[in-house]
């Protein structure tokens, strides 16, 4: 557009052109001698114009000098950078076409003159032709300006249309023609060789109706290998029919003929003979296809990967099959995948938000297919979940209203739809850090609790129901308390758990309605009694049955006034304070007690928690007790003792309910540091979160050389979890008073772990009041093993065996494998395999095995597990099988296809043996059993024996406990031995690889999974991808309420680089955000992490909202300011 209106200005002001002259004007006139001196005649007005007229065109040359010296020098200097990489012919072809022009056109004086410079870079001057003074020699510039205002521009521009590329400086375009300022989608398309180009939008072509007028077509044409077809040797092509030939031509055309079979090939010297000597037909050269009458395409189409055939393959089977919801549901989680493959790397906001909006519209297309309340209820948590990140809060809140309206009747604290629709909302509900009120959600899951009571009431005795809706009270009952102890009432916690447990374990003989127990239940609680876990207690039945004794009431509790430590800064005084009053607060109080006049909340009366507790009907005890029993352990900041099904342990990994932040070691202090450490060196990550494993023997009592299911009490955090002593002596009673002999197992690893001296004296009270319990056996000479005392172990163990009946074959097995374990962790081979095969003869006792007896013992172990597999004994058949993986490992007379040495086994036919079973269990549909995941356990111990016992393969260990991991992708034993069995840290980190495709998948994601993530990128990333995990663990549905990674979070900013510990007061809003209830959240404000974060309003805006919330403070902020005042003020 410039250069258009230049050219009309130049019009404008065009001087009429002079004629041409005669031939005979061409010769050169003498040079006039310019007079000099004060006698010089006064020239007359036409001579002066003619004078003027020269000094101006002398001023101009002198000006194109300067210019055209510039231009070169920048021009010359990018030629010799591009140089190396612009090709010859191209160079060629740019100073041919410079000299074509030079002789073609009628230059202007700058073009006249000669180019010349010296080896220093100086302009010499050279004659010019001139069209009026001939071969006039310029004179010399008498200014060296360094830039020049060019005024008149260049007149020839109207006779060539543009300007003359020759004096251009060379330049290159950046950025693909993309106009600056646009949002991307603008570009520049030069139309012609001229300067003249046109705007474009996608897919617009270049308006001239030419695809040759499209550089960007033509040049793509030009990037594709051209592709000739030649006619296929048996179909020659017919003559037309006009023509009929009457002898064979005698001229042969190159490329038409083919030489027949029978004819000998072309001779060496011919000009036919293939340059390549390819066996194959070039794809250029193939014949062209006589059954179909369109053009070959000139590059073949790209095969479809394995994720879009399956992705083509649902699209297909929905639409002839649309109520199949497990098809949507794949398909809808397929679309991560496919996403993946068109855009690798980390994903934008707005990638993310398109993604989400594709999976709404097919979560809503389902809908309108799918009819089943059940099925319907999934779609719907999938679709409300991917509109949390399309949705604000108030549309969100909207769509919950119109989901719960269409699906169920009444409001949605006590509506009909079903229950994973309404924790979603309650899930919703205590995400909204703006309406959020403690009070309100606690009212919300109370009535929900008594409406669950009612319908338990009525439906006892129904097998399927009845489970089902006891799991949902025990699961509810742990997210109310466990709220609770988050929100800073952990005394009113405690007692609903003290009540709920005493209602159930310890409830009176006979059948009492639900108003007759809670009144008596209400004095009980009223006499202040011991209660469940404390000294002395003996429960609710003794004191029904025998009336009120005042000789059962502990004493008062006496309690040492802790002393606060005294801080330059007022809020850090306040923060300890209230930390002791929060430590001193985890345990309820009695009138009595001292310091309950300073906090008289701490006393729970019967009325504060009756809204909380439930009366089960007697007909339901039997299948609510395991539950309860691994609920309470959750609620103590343990993993569950195993003891409920696999559907109540997928609801305990709830993040509202799961995950202690005290307990476990993300590991964040070695980040950076991990990178040069080879893994292969040093032993795996042992001390793991139970709740990533199945529950055995092996793991409760491990010590250092396995992992392990259990901790020791955190002594550092102890004031801020429930109290060790509390805990353990309320799981004892169970065990000792309530009869609860399927927790003895984990009740003796507590105390082994945490009061070890104790161990031995509780393991023979508990042998002696279950002295048939083959399983306490077990442990106990796994206690006095890791203890060190290996002869106490053997003498256990062969007392337990001749204690063990044929009649439980499990418990049997059980023994001899624990037994051969131990021998080969001392590296008595020889001797475990003599325990394996006493198994099968208890007649034999000599040191050395036989040909016959090893057989014998090989088919015993076979038959009896498959024969137990058939009769659906999951827990024999598993024994026996790990006892025969020992025996081939143990005995194979080869080493196998892997390196072993003489400590080493066959661990090719060990591990082949649990292939082949497990691939049984999956024709059974078993294989996610928990005796499965056990199994697997024990293999990979066995991998991990052999490994660090003599040479092994790396790769060969990887690819074990890759086929462990595609079956339980949450094992955090599978995942920590794939990590420690890589020989270094790698760019393409297979863990990080199966981590990102099995484990964090939308299917398996969960807390646990996420924890081992941050882990692994603590001991191998850096910051900042460590940083990058933990916002992919909170971005998660799994893990975005987790108080654990988000107080994790907000430490790890702090105490790393500067540049992370800026965004420290960013994640530590949004967590109270995202954990609006969690109060130690709040006060992480007034710790080390956040030190001189928070202002002074900032942080007293902290304490109000906590206030506002509904959360406890025990010290008032402002009286503890104006005392902080006084004392100040007096000193």
């Amino acid at each position: 557009m410039t250069q258009r209106r230049k050219m009309e200005n130049w019009k404008g002001n065009e001087k009429p052109r002079r004629a041409v002259p005669k031939f005979a004007s061409f010769k050169p006139s003498p040079t006039p001698t310019p007079e000099t001196g004060p006698d010089r005649p006064r020239s007359t007005p036409q001579e002066a114009r003619t004078r003027g007229e020269e000094k101006r065109r002398a001023e101009d040359r002198r000006h194109d000098d300067h210019r055209r010296h510039d231009q070169e020098s920048g021009r010359d200097r990018d030629h010799e950078r591009a140089r190396d990489w612009r090709p010859r012919a191209e160079r060629d072809r740019h100073r041919d076409g410079d000299r074509n022009r030079e002789s073609s056109r009628d230059r202007p004086r700058a073009y006249e003159r000669g180019r010349h410079r010296d080896r220093d870079g100086r302009r010499s001057p050279r004659p010019a032709p001139n069209r009026e003074n001939g071969d006039l020699k310029h004179p010399p510039a008498q200014r060296n300006d360094l830039f020049v205002i060019d005024k008149r521009g260049d007149p020839l521009i109207l006779q060539y249309g543009t300007n003359d590329r020759s004096i251009v400086p060379a330049y290159y375009r950046f950025g693909s023609g993309r106009i600056i300022g646009s949002p991307g989608f603008l570009t520049i398309h030069r139309d012609t060789a001229h300067e003249q180009f046109s705007i474009r939008a996608p897919g617009e072509g270049s308006g001239s109706g030419s695809a040759f007028g499209d550089k960007a077509l033509v040049a793509a044409a030009n990037r594709v290998e051209s592709k000739r077809i030649r006619p296929s040797s048996d179909q020659p092509s017919a003559p037309p029919q006009d023509f009929i030939p009457l002898e064979p031509s005698r001229k042969r055309k190159r490329g038409s003929e083919t030489p027949e079979p029978h004819q000998s090939p072309p001779d060496y010297r011919s000009i036919y003979i293939r340059t390549h000597t390819s066996s194959s037909t070039p794809s250029s050269l193939s014949p062209a296809s006589s059954r179909s009458s369109s053009p070959t395409p000139q590059a073949p189409k790209p095969e479809l990967t394995t994720t879009q055939t399956r992705a083509s393959a649902l699209s297909s089977h929905v639409k002839s099959h649309p109520s199949d919801t497990a098809a949507w549901l794949a398909l809808i989680s397929l679309q991560d995948a496919l996403f993946a493959e068109n855009r690798p790397g980390p994903r934008t906001a707005d990638e993310s938000r398109s993604l989400a909006e594709l999976k709404i519209g097919l979560f809503q297309e389902a809908l309108e297919h799918v009819s089943d309340p059940a099925q319907r209820e999934g779609l719907i948590l999938g679709m409300m979940g991917m509109g949390r990140r399309v949705w604000d809060e108030k549309v969100l809140a909207r769509k919950w209203d119109e989901v719960l309206a269409k699906e169920g009747s009444g409001s949605w604290g006590r509506a009909e739809f079903g229950f994973g629709l309404w924790k979603g909302r309650l899930d919703f509900e205590m995400g909204r850090v703006a309406s959020f009120v403690l009070d309100d959600v606690k009212g919300m899951v109370t009535a929900k609790l008594a409406e669950l009571g009612e319908v338990l009431a009525k439906i006892a005795g129904s097998e399927g129901e009845e489970e089902e809706v006891c799991e949902e009270v025990v699961y509810l009952f742990l997210r109310l308390t466990r709220l609770l102890w988050d929100a800073g009432f952990g005394e009113l916690a405690v007692a609903a758990w003290q009540g709920l447990l005493e209602m159930t374990f310890c409830r009176p003989m006979g059948e009492l309605s639900a108003e007759a127990a809670m009144e008596s239940f209400g004095e009980f609680w009223e006499s202040e009694v011991a209660r469940i876990g404390e000294e002395g207690a003996r429960g609710w039945k003794r004191f029904a049955e025998s009336g009120q004794d005042t000789t059962d009431s502990p004493e008062p509790r006496v309690e040492s006034a802790g002393v606060v430590p005294q801080a330059a800064d007022p809020f850090k005084t306040w923060a300890a304070a209230e930390q002791q009053a929060t430590s001193r607060a985890r345990m309820p109080a009695r009138t009595l007690d001292e310091g309950t006049e300073d906090d008289p909340f701490r006393v729970v009366m019967f009325s504060d928690i009756k809204d909380y507790l439930v009366w089960f009907p007697s007909a339901v005890l039997a299948r609510l007790k395991p539950l309860l029993a691994d609920a309470f352990c959750v609620f103590c900041g343990l993993p569950a003792a195993g003891l409920s099904g696999v559907r109540f342990a997928a609801r305990l990994k709830d993040p509202f309910v799961a995950g202690n932040e005290h307990r476990h070691d993300l590991g964040l202090n070695r980040v950076d540091s991990g990178a040069t450490l080879d893994l292969s060196r040093r032993t795996p990550e042992f001390t793991q979160q139970g709740d990533s494993m199945a529950v055995s023997p092996e793991v409760l009592f491990s010590g250092d050389s396995w992992f392990r299911y259990l901790d020791k009490w955190s002594n550092q955090s102890g004031d801020r979890q429930v109290e060790m002593a509390w805990a353990l002596c309320t799981v004892g009673y169970l065990v000792k008073d309530c009869g609860m002999e399927t927790l003895a197992e984990y009740y003796l690893a507590m105390a082994w772990l945490n009061e070890p001296t104790e161990a031995r004296k509780i393991a023979k009270g508990l042998l002696k009041q279950y002295s048939s319990n083959i399983r306490l056996y077990n442990a106990y000479a796994l206690v006095e093993w890791a203890n060190r005392n290996t002869e106490v172990s053997h003498k256990v163990l062969a007392s337990a065996t001749g204690l063990a009946q044929p009649s439980t074959p499990s418990n049997s097995q059980l023994l001899w494998n624990t037994w051969a374990w131990i021998h080969l962790e001392s590296g008595q081979k020889e001797m475990a395999l003599v325990r394996l095969c006493a198994s099968v003869d208890r007649d034999f006792h000599c040191s050395a095995v036989s040909p016959a007896l090893l057989l014998k013992t090989k088919s015993h172990l076979s038959n009896t597990r498959d024969y137990s597999l058939s009769s659906q004994q999951l827990e024999t058949a598993a024994r026996y099988a790990e006892g025969l993986m020992l025996v081939e490992y143990l005995a194979g007379e080869e080493s196998g296809t892997e390196p072993a040495s003489e400590t080493q086994g066959n661990i090719t036919a060990a591990l082949s043996t649990i292939h082949a079973f497990s691939r049984k269990l999956g024709s059974r549909s078993l294989s996610q059993s928990t005796h499965h995941e056990r199994l697997l356990q024990t293999a990979a111990r066995l991998l991990y024996h052999h490994a660090t016992h003599g040479p092994y393969r790396p790769n060969y260990l990887a690819s074990q406990l890759q086929a462990f991991i595609a079956l339980f992708p949450r094992n955090a034993i599978f995942l920590s031995l794939l990590a420690w069995s890589q020989p270094s840290p790698r760019i393409n980190d297979p863990v990080r690889a199966t981590l990102q495709s099995v484990s964090l998948s939308a299917a398996h994601d969960c807390l646990s999974t996420r924890r081992f993530a941050i882990q692994h990128e603590a001991r191998l990333g850096t910051a900042h991808s460590v940083r990058a995990a933990f916002e992919a663990a909170l971005d998660s549905e799994a893990c975005r309420a987790s108080v654990e990674l988000w107080m994790a979070y907000i430490r790890f900013c702090c105490a790393n680089s500067k540049e992370l510990r800026g965004k420290a007061k960013e994640v530590f809003y949004r967590a109270i955000g995202a954990c609006p209830w969690a109060k130690e959240v709040h006060m992480l404000a007034f710790g080390l992490p956040l030190a001189g974060e928070l202002g002074g309003s900032e942080l007293r805006a902290v304490v109000e909202t906590m206030v506002t919330k509904g959360l406890r403070v025990h010290v008032d902020l402002g009286d503890f300011m104006a005392q902080w005042g006084q004392r100040r003020d007096g000193r």
